[in-house]
């Protein structure tokens, strides 16, 4: 009886303290938020386009693997929220020019499509810069490819044309260890790529025209938007990262420099004469923070492991 006062306590104190500790952040990003409004105001740079006052060059990150779900907490370049972002660099008439700040090894092939397919309508109002710092492959490259010129770091990871889909198989330790599976469906095809068999000669026939369809699709991207022959761009898609100076002899990369010699050209091509102001969109979701301190988000990630269906098979991007 004494053990289960004691556990009920404990509970009680560990909810008060998420509910404390949520406060708290409120506060705190409250507080940031008004600083960050103050910052964009005096020409430091912010998060909301509609304060600048100057010509600008606005700043947006690709920082992570990019995927239809998840949030920046997790890491994950999300294209709904890109392409908020984007609306907002273009609806303001302060932002004179984007620069795409890459570093990310690529994602899923649709989301990665769906970002790309913003920027180059983006591209085609204002201009727009790619910035790669240690790697802009796959899906990020896909990305890159939109817009206007590309700059990178001679030892830039650029590349990586091409697309894959890994199915583990796991049936042979499950044999060993007793273990037993069984899967129920309706529809010839609802469990292919099943963890728990191999996959079927025709289930392979299937799932290699699905990944050759997207890296056809990857090739047409990248020619239209390098403005290549996709004949050559096939050639250099085998899935090889290259090194920015080599990617340059190739016509993938178009200048060596840094992130702020693309911000100087970035506002060099949106005809800002002088000094201008870079507002930086950042991708932090505060309702997620919140939720992962008040550990609802790991609910959340339970109740999705529960449900019955099981998430199509899609081809993905390396990463």
């Amino acid at each position: 009886y004494a053990g289960a006062v004691t556990g009920a306590t404990k509970a009680r104190m560990g909810t008060g303290w998420k509910v404390f500790i949520a406060l708290m952040v409120v506060v705190t990003l409250t507080s940031l938020a008004g600083c960050c409004g103050m910052a964009a105001v005096s020409g430091l740079g912010g998060v909301d386009s509609n304060v600048t006052l100057t010509d600008s060059v606005a700043v947006i990150h690709i920082d992570g693997v990019i995927a239809g779900t998840g949030s920046s907490i997790d890491g994950i370049i999300n294209p709904e929220v890109m392409s908020s972002y984007l609306d907002q660099a273009e609806a303001d008439p302060n932002v004179r020019a984007i620069v795409l700040r890459i570093d990310s090894p690529g994602g899923t092939v649709a989301a990665s499509q769906e970002i790309s397919t913003e920027v180059a309508r983006l591209s085609q109002e204002k201009p727009v810069i790619a910035s790669v710092g240690d790697v802009g492959a796959s899906g990020a490259y896909m990305i890159a490819s939109q817009c206007d010129e590309i700059w990178a770091q001679p030892t830039s990871a650029i590349g990586s044309i091409g697309v894959i889909t890994q199915i583990p198989n796991v049936s042979g330790l499950l044999e060993k260890v007793g273990v037993e599976y069984t899967v129920l469906t309706a529809g010839e095809y609802k469990d292919a790529g099943s963890p728990y068999r191999s996959l079927t000669a025709t289930e392979t026939e299937l799932i290699q025209n699905e990944i050759n369809i997207a890296y056809d699709e990857f090739i047409r991207i990248v020619a239209e938007g390098r403005d290549l022959p996709e004949d050559d761009v096939r050639e250099m898609a085998t899935g090889w990262a290259w090194s920015a100076i080599e990617g340059q002899e190739m016509g993938l990369v178009d200048e060596m420099g840094t992130y702020t010699d693309a911000l100087d050209r970035a506002a060099e091509l949106g005809g800002i004469a002088g000094d201008y102001e870079v507002v930086v969109y950042d991708s932090y979701a505060y309702g997620d923070l919140l939720s992962y301190l008040l550990g609802i988000r790991d609910d959340l990630d339970q109740l999705k492991s529960l449900t019955p269906d099981v998430a199509p098979l899609a081809p993905a991007v390396p990463r």
